[in-house]
C-alpha cells in the first residue's frame, strides 16, 4: 500500500547525519529529491555536501525544547545515531536517551513518522542464530543491543508510526542493491554483513509504503 502523498517527496529531519550510515542516508535522500534537515553536533562534518535541499543545523539532541522548531513541518524523523566503544562492561544509553528526547520533540512538533536503525537480534527468539545468542551478544554486542531493545520498546509502547531497520554487521562497501527486508529479528540465507549504503537506501524506501508501518524489519543482502 502506498504511503501518504506527503511522503513521496518527504521533508526529513535526520539525526546521526555525520556518522557513516547517516552520511550515506543524507546523500541518498538528496539524490531522491527529498528535503533534508540535519540536526548535528558538528555541522562542519557536512561541509562537503552542497545541495539546495539540505539544511544543516547545530543541535543538542538531549535538549528537546531546542529541537522542536527544526521538527516543525517535517514529514518524518530519521535516526542513524550510533554508539562507539561499547561493551558488556561499558554499556551505552545513547539509543534510549536520545529517542526519549526525540519523542518529546516529535510530539510537540506533531510529527508522527520515525525510522531508526537498530540491529539483528535485539530480542532473544528461538530462531536467532546460536552464534549470535551464545557468543557474539554476551561477549561483544550487549553493550549496545540492550539499549537498542529498550529504545524499540519505547516506540512500540508509543503512538508513533515507527519502523526499525535491523541490519547485521555494517560495512563501508558499495551498495549491492540486492537486499531484502522481512519482519522479524533475523534473516536466514543472507550475508552477515551489509553495506551502509544499502541500509540507508532501505531506511528511505520504507517511507514510500505503509506496509512497514509500526514494524521491525530485519535486512540482509543475498549471498
Amino acid at each position: 500500500m502506498a504511503a501518504s502523498p506527503s511522503l513521496a517527496r518527504p521533508r526529513l529531519a535526520v539525526f546521526g547525519a555525520t556518522g557513516p550510515t547517516g552520511i550515506c542516508a543524507v546523500k541518498r535522500a538528496l539524490e531522491l529529491g527529498h528535503n533534508v534537515t540535519t540536526l548535528v553536533r558538528s555541522p562542519e562534518k557536512l561541509k562537503d555536501i552542497q545541495n539546495e535541499n539540505l539544511k544543516v543545523v547545530k543541535a543538542n539532541i538531549f535538549e528537546p525544547d531546542s529541537l522542536v522548531e527544526h521538527l516543525n513541518g517535517q514529514n518524518a524523523v530519521m535516526s542513524y545515531l550510533g554508539a562507539h566503544n561499547t561493551s558488556a562492561l561499558n554499556p551505552t544509553t545513547l539509543y534510549s536517551e536520545s529517542m526519549k528526547s526525540i519523542m518529546i520533540a516529535m510530539e510537540r512538533a506533531k510529527v508522527n513518522r520515525v525510522v531508526t536503525i537498530t540491529s539483528w537480534c535485539t530480542v532473544k527468539q528461538p530462531g536467532n542464530p546460536k552464534l549470535m545468542e551464545w557468543f557474539l551478544k554476551p561477549l561483544f554486542l550487549n553493550g549496545f543491543l540492550r539499549d537498542m531493545h529498550l529504545m524499540e520498546n519505547m516506540l512500540e509502547e508509543s503512538s508513533f508510526n515507527y519502523t526499525f531497520i535491523r541490519p547485521p554487521g555494517l560495512s563501508n562497501a558499495k551498495a549491492k542493491n540486492n537486499y531484502k527486508l522481512a519482519e522479524g529479528q533475523y534473516l536466514d540465507g543472507v550475508s552477515w554483513t551489509i553495506s551502509r549504503e544499502d541500509v540507508a537506501d532501505a531506511s528511505l524506501k520504507v517511507l514510500q509504503t505503509s506496509d512497514w508501518d509500526r514494524k521491525g524489519l530485519a535486512i540482509g543482502c543475498l549471498k
